[in-house]
């Protein structure tokens, strides 16, 4: 594993107001409207702490640009059928 690498480190999960999104939940990100993405992973460089969440842009049912974005530009978006548990 090249030195840049272990710098950084994934997780696949978010915990946003008591919820948590996991890899592959479908998000919106404040300032993109209209527009989807689908959860990939929160990272954070150990180096110089900065936090930011990395997904894919859903566009007409498919996975297009990888994006990334500060974790407070995140909007859960509730799913239909499926009873979200809040965690403590």
């Amino acid at each position: 594993v090249p030195d840049i690498a272990k710098k950084f480190v994934r997780e696949d999960k978010l915990i946003l107001n008591g919820f948590e999104i996991v890899r592959g939940d479908i998000i919106k990100v404040v300032g993109q409207y209209g527009t989807k993405f689908k959860f990939d992973s929160l990272v954070t460089n150990t180096d110089t702490g900065a936090v930011w969440v990395d997904c894919f842009e859903v566009f007409r049912a498919s996975a297009s640009a990888y994006r990334s974005f500060r974790p407070e530009m995140v909007k859960r978006i509730p799913q239909r059928g499926k009873r979200a548990k809040r965690v403590v």
